[in-house]
């Protein structure tokens, strides 16, 4: 077997148990060793479930022996945050409140990966009812960044973004209600795809935003997000946001040459917005697709200070809903942070919801036309800042103070409004060897498109996953 078999991609993985070069049993256990071990460092983990991994690795094995077809995704360890149902397992969210909250079926979301053949290897930690782009929780440890342990991961789905970043998992499930996949991609140097709104199904799934929330993959290749979002993309009729459209062709998709896009590069979006290193290796980024063939031209995202506004009643309303019998019976089990950002969707009038719904829909089809009218895809940084400390309530920004909550959503929240796919990847390193991230966007279903750019730019070198030192 493959001596360092965690540095392996899922795509490297599979390819592997099919040839019968390792077994997914193996496999399994040499990832659930190196979950309890740096798991419990970083926190990365709320509950593994080692003894169904290794039942459904054992079914993977079993299947190749008989000479059957164990699936594309055969024995590649998955880590689940935990808003996912599981049977057996309680989906606690997070949260102390709903860690009695036993599942009694898969969400249609696990099913679809085990019926891919993904080996499952349990719930991963994040931020209290997915609330928060730093990763904090007071009640089952704050996830720490591989890169420097005092330093958040970004959230929600920070076990996401550190169990992958170190090889605990071939791929990891986030959710992304306003960066939530994204912002721990970018801080912890991993590839995070949030798909299309609607694309992935979110039924069993504990909700934030029901207009905003998106659950999507996180792995240290385009190509295993592409492996992912082939096995879970597709129409759900028991949630009420999935839409059924023609099936995307990830993987082949992924071949699309770096010559054929037109990118838009959202300059003034992200530059004033972020630390000149963030900046200036975005910059660079935009210099070298132009080297590479692809056309480069500087696009602007109008109304972004209405977007972001109507965006935060949406995602502020809808949480206030989902939590309203929680906050009445259970406001002193919340972390304090949390409920003190859900209170304000209780006095945001119906009137303001309305309108940021129907400027929502105004936008996307002005977004649609006057932007991805003149380019594919629209590039830009993910995060302002590398990795803050954990201890650290604000950052500078271009010599101003803002709040880390605040600056970590800066350049995500958009797209979850907008509601198209948004790839983010590394782009390079600080100078105190943290992780920088951009992200490329798409209009809604050019999932595969932002997949193929990443894809094309890893296969040139342009784009590179390190290893962290942990």
């Amino acid at each position: 077997m493959t001596s360092d078999i965690t540095t392996l991609t899922a795509a490297e993985i599979v390819a592997q148990i099919k040839e019968k070069r390792m077994s997914a049993v193996e496999v399994t256990e040499v990832h659930l060793e190196r979950s309890e071990k740096i798991g419990e460092a970083l926190n990365s983990w709320i509950k593994l479930d080692s003894e169904g991994a290794l039942k459904t690795a054992q079914e993977v094995d079993g299947a190749i022996a008989r000479g059957d077809d164990p699936g594309p995704m055969a024995g590649a360890p998955i880590g689940l945050k935990d808003l996912i149902d599981m049977e057996g397992l309680p989906t606690t969210a997070g949260s102390i409140i709903d860690n009695n909250n036993v599942a009694d079926s898969d969400a249609l979301l696990a099913r679809k990966i085990r019926r891919a053949g993904g080996v499952i290897l349990g719930k991963l930690n994040l931020h209290e009812f997915a609330f928060g782009p730093t990763g904090h929780n007071p009640h089952y440890g704050d996830q720490k960044n591989p890169w420097d342990t005092e330093r958040v991961t970004g959230g929600s789905s920070g076990g996401s973004g550190n169990s992958v970043a170190t090889g605990q998992v071939s791929i990891a499930i986030g959710s992304d209600t306003g960066g939530s996949i994204r912002i721990p991609a970018s801080l912890c140097g991993v590839i995070g795809h949030k798909p299309t709104h609607g694309l992935v199904t979110k039924s069993n799934c504990a909700p934030l935003s029901w207009s905003l929330d998106s659950f999507g993959p996180l792995a240290r290749s385009a190509q295993d997000c592409a492996l992912m979002m082939s096995a879970i993309a597709g129409y759900d009729p028991a949630d009420a946001s999935s839409i059924a459209c023609d099936p995307l062709d990830f993987m082949g998709g992924l071949s699309k040459p770096i010559e054929e896009f037109r990118v838009g590069h959202a300059r003034e979006y992200y530059e004033q917005r972020s630390e000149p290193p963030v900046a200036e290796a975005v910059n660079h980024l935009a210099k070298t697709l132009q080297e590479l063939g692809a056309e480069v031209v500087d696009v602007e995202i109008p109304d972004v200070e209405t977007a972001f506004h109507a965006a935060a009643v949406l995602m502020v309303s809808e949480a206030a809903a989902v939590h309203e019998k929680n906050i009445r019976d259970n406001a002193q089990d919340f972390d304090p942070a949390v409920l003190g950002r859900i209170r304000p969707g209780f006095f945001i009038p119906a009137t303001s919801y309305i309108q940021a719904l129907r400027f929502r829909e105004q936008w996307t089809k002005r977004i649609c036309r006057e932007v991805y009218g003149q380019v594919d895809l629209v590039l830009a940084a993910a995060t302002p800042i590398p990795a803050a400390l954990r201890s650290q309530s604000s950052g500078t920004v271009r010599g101003k103070e803002v709040e880390i909550r605040t600056l970590m959503i800066s350049l995500t929240r958009l797209w979850n409004f907008l509601g198209g796919p948004s790839t983010a990847f590394p782009s390079g390193m600080s100078e105190d060897g943290l992780p920088l991230g951009a992200q490329i966007m798409g209009a809604p279903f050019a999932d595969h498109h932002t997949l193929s750019f990443v894809h094309q730019l890893e296969k040139r070198g342009v784009v590179k996953v390190e290893k962290p030192p942990l």
